[in-house]
Formats: C-alpha cells, sequence, structure tokens
C-alpha cells in the first residue's frame, strides 16, 4: 500500500514539472514584445507590399456612366441638329438697361480730363510765355482762369498765359475746365508758376573748394588722365548752356557738359574763354590750363595728433619725378560766392617744408581738414590728398598697461594610438544594452536563452523522474 501511494506521488510530480516547464515555454514566446531579429534581415519594401491585403473589389460602373460611353459621338450629336437641351437662353436686356450699358461704356472709354501748363519757371522783370494742355475729355473745351499772377494775362482762345511777372508771391491759379462729352466732363485744378527772381549764369571750376588756385584749373601732364569738373551758378538750370567762344583748350582735352577732361597730349599754357548763357542773357570766363612735359609722383601720409603748445613734426607728403625742387604747402576748403571768400580755419601754426613734413608748433585746437599739394619747379601743380590734421588741447594720459596674460588652458587628454574608446549612452541609447542584439521577441538575446534553457530543464526533469518512477517500479514488483 505504502509502495503504491509513493508511486503516485512520483508521476504527480513528473506530470507537474512537465506542465510548469511547457506553460513556461509558451509564456516566454507569447507575451515578449516584438523586437528585431537575431539572424533574419529585415523584410524588404516589396515583401511588405506583396504581404498587403487585396483591396475588395469596387463596383463597375454602368454603362450609362462609362466614360468611353460618353466620349464616343453619336449621329445625334452633330452640329446639323444641335440638342435642343443644351441651348443657352440669352438674357432679355430692356431698353433703359442697354441705354445704361451705353453710358458706362462711354464713360469709360473717355479719358479723364486733365491739365498741364507747359512752362512753369517764371522770373520778376523778364518775359514769361507758356502754354496750358488740356489732356483727355472731348473737344472743344471751355476753360476758366482765375488768380493769374500779376503782370501776366490769360487767352482762353489760344490758352494761353503770358506777360512779365512783377512780383515773387502769389496764389496759385486755378483753372476749371469743361469738354463736350456727354455726359460733359468738368475739372477744376490748380496749375504751379514758379516767380524767382533772376541772376545772371556763370561757371567756376568746381575744385574752388578744394585746391589752393583761387578758382584755376589744376595743371595738366602729357599722357595723363585729366579731369576737372565745372560748376554753374544759374537761375535757368534747364535752358543754360555753355561753349568754348575764344582761345582753345589743350590738345586732347574737351568741353564736355559739366567738365574738363581728356588725355593731354601737347605741352605748353592755354587760355580760353567760357560763355555760360541762358534764355534771357550770358557771362564771359577766362581760365587757362598749363600743360607739363613730365609730372610727379605723389603719396600722402596720415599724420598722428599734435599738442597745443607743443613743438610737431610728422611725415605728411613726398613726392618724386617732375623738376626739382619741390614747394609743398595745404590748404582749406573756400567757398566763392560774387566775389566774396571765405576760408575754414586751419591748424595754425604748422606748415609743410620742403621735405614733406608738417612741423611747427600749434596755436589753435580742433579737427582740420586740409588739401596737401606740391608745386615742383616746373611750376607743375598737383594736389596730393585730402586728410585731417587734429590738435588735442592737453597730452592724454598714458595708456594703461594690458592686462597679465591668463595662464594657459591645461593640455587636453590624448587617446593612445588603437586605443579603443567605448561609445557613450548617449549615442547609442542605454549603454546596457549595447552588447545585446534583441530577438524576434523583442528580449535580449542571453535573457530569451536563459529563459528557453530553464525551461528546458523543467522538461528534462520531469522526463528524469518519470524514467526513475519506471525503473523502480521493474525492480521492485516480485518475480
Amino acid at each position: 500500500m505504502g509502495a503504491f501511494v509513493g508511486e503516485r506521488r512520483l508521476r504527480g510530480k513528473a506530470a507537474r514539472l512537465l506542465l510548469v516547464g511547457a506553460v513556461a515555454s509558451a509564456l516566454a514566446l507569447q507575451f515578449a514584445p516584438p523586437g528585431i531579429a537575431d539572424a533574419e534581415p529585415p523584410a524588404s519594401p516589396s515583401a511588405s507590399a506583396s504581404a498587403s491585403p487585396t483591396p475588395p473589389p469596387t463596383t463597375s460602373p454602368t454603362a450609362s456612366a462609362s466614360p468611353t460611353a460618353s466620349a464616343s459621338p453619336t449621329a445625334s450629336a452633330s452640329p446639323s441638329t444641335p440638342d435642343a437641351s443644351l441651348a443657352t437662353p440669352s438674357p432679355s436686356v430692356s431698353p433703359t438697361e442697354a441705354r445704361a450699358t451705353e453710358v458706362e461704356k462711354a464713360i469709360i472709354e473717355t479719358t479723364p480730363l486733365s491739365v498741364k501748363i507747359s512752362e512753369n519757371l517764371a522770373f520778376v522783370g523778364k518775359p514769361f510765355e507758356a502754354q496750358l494742355q488740356i489732356i483727355g475729355g472731348t473737344a472743344p473745351y471751355t476753360v476758366v482762369a482765375t488768380d493769374i499772377p500779376a503782370g501776366l494775362v490769360f487767352d482762353p482762345a489760344t490758352l494761353s498765359i503770358t506777360g512779365t511777372p512783377t512780383g515773387l508771391y502769389s496764389p496759385a491759379p486755378s483753372v476749371t475746365v469743361s469738354d463736350s462729352s456727354d455726359p460733359r466732363q468738368t475739372l477744376t485744378e490748380q496749375i504751379n508758376i514758379d516767380i524767382k527772381n533772376y541772376y545772371p549764369p556763370n561757371v567756376h571750376v568746381s575744385d574752388d573748394e578744394s585746391y589752393p588756385g583761387m578758382g584755376s584749373f589744376d595743371d595738366g601732364v602729357v599722357g595723363r588722365n585729366y579731369d576737372e569738373g565745372l560748376g554753374f551758378y544759374r537761375s535757368d538750370p534747364e535752358h543754360t548752356k555753355i561753349s568754348v567762344v575764344s582761345g582753345q583748350l589743350p590738345p586732347g582735352l574737351e568741353l564736355r557738359e559739366s567738365s574738363v577732361s581728356g588725355v593731354p597730349s601737347t605741352p605748353g599754357t592755354y587760355g580760353f574763354t567760357f560763355r555760360v548763357q541762358d534764355r534771357f542773357g550770358y557771362t564771359d570766363k577766362t581760365y587757362s590750363i598749363i600743360v607739363h612735359a613730365l609730372g610727379m609722383q605723389t603719396t600722402g601720409f596720415q599724420v598722428p595728433a599734435a599738442v597745443l603748445g607743443e613743438p610737431y613734426s610728422a611725415k605728411i607728403a613726398e613726392a618724386t619725378g617732375g623738376v626739382a625742387p619741390y614747394v609743398f604747402g595745404y590748404s582749406t576748403r573756400r567757398h566763392f560766392a560774387g566775389g566774396l571768400s571765405s576760408s575754414d580755419p586751419g591748424p595754425d601754426g604748422l606748415e609743410v617744408d620742403a621735405n614733406g613734413f608738417l612741423t611747427g608748433i600749434p596755436t589753435s585746437v580742433g579737427s582740420f581738414s586740409i588739401a596737401v599739394w606740391v608745386r615742383d619747379s616746373d611750376q607743375l601743380k598737383q594736389r596730393i590728398f585730402w586728410t585731417t590734421v587734429t590738435v588735442l588741447a592737453t597730452r592724454p594720459p598714458a595708456e594703461n598697461p594690458p592686462p597679465a596674460a591668463e595662464a594657459p588652458a591645461p593640455p587636453a587628454a590624448v587617446t593612445p594610438a588603437g586605443a579603443v574608446v567605448p561609445a557613450s549612452s548617449a549615442e547609442y541609447g542605454s549603454a546596457e544594452l549595447t552588447s545585446a542584439e534583441l530577438a524576434a521577441t523583442g528580449l535580449e538575446t542571453g535573457r530569451l536563452h536563459t529563459m528557453l534553457w530553464a525551461a528546458a530543464g523543467l522538461l528534462a526533469a520531469g522526463a528524469a523522474l518519470v524514467l526513475f518512477n519506471s525503473l523502480w517500479r521493474r525492480r521492485s514488483s516480485p518475480a
């Protein structure tokens, strides 16, 4: 009886072990999340596409809705027998609406009225003539002008304004225009007549403000590009012209709209007279240009600041070529108007010596813009450059010593050649997973193997108990 009970217990243990192993294996494979297969490559896009379910067939269109059937022409669709159901009835338009449409169209097609004047600049005591220009609308026009400046009259027949203004200030004339279109257009607009005082035209060398020649032209050099600008004083710029009325420009130079420019070809001194003329008068002005056979090469230097009352010396200019010896100098900007002149202040107490040094003891404080020039023994004058000379009231304090240099940073650690640097967890994700691949179940390869071996061990233990029980029964059974 006892042997039978023991045998039943062994069988029960073996059965339970078998059951536990089977359940553990099933759970390990069933509930693990999906992951990357250990050895299998990922499925190709084409394979996944072929594995997608085929969509259910849609209902085919009926014959009446088929594009082919509707596209093919039939005998009933010929141009000779149009389908009455497809005809679009034209909207009916009443006579009043048609008349309104024609009026709107006529207004749209009619150009709007506008008024212009052919000349709007007038001078006190000088004759004036201008013509009104009517644009748009339909001729003939009816024109009424009011507030005409004193000394001027308006002729509605010729649409002209003529006369001689007697004063500077007056209200702007007002012009009212009516045309002959249907419906009639009417426009009231002010026109501008600018009345000024008149002064005769004049011309000057534009370098008057930058060159120490009291309005003279720069000297030229044979074969060297020459360009001297001209400036004008004129009341009537649109009608001002300039020409050479006597003498001649140096060969190779020509008078352009606002300059004398070119490349001189022949040395010498050339005199000429300009005539500047507008509608009311002209002014003649005589100049000369000297062309030299030899030129100079010049260089200018920026100079440091000077101190008031202290001796100063700095290289500011240099010249080579031409005919030595040289004379250096500087000038300030000048402005000429009607013979009156004024000069900007300069660095008083300083001068440029024969060697190109700015020297002396400054007597005035400020920043001074000067033009440095040189003249050689052939009387060739050349402007070198514009520069600024600064004179300080007191000597500035010495600059603070530079801060001490910071200690150099320690050298960065150098990885020995051939050493393997471990990858960081930030680059590859979790550091503890870098050495394990994920199986198709989503578990690490090592953990999955452990679970499977445990399940296999349980199965083996159950099988061993069953075998042991069978052998034990054979030995204990009577012969």
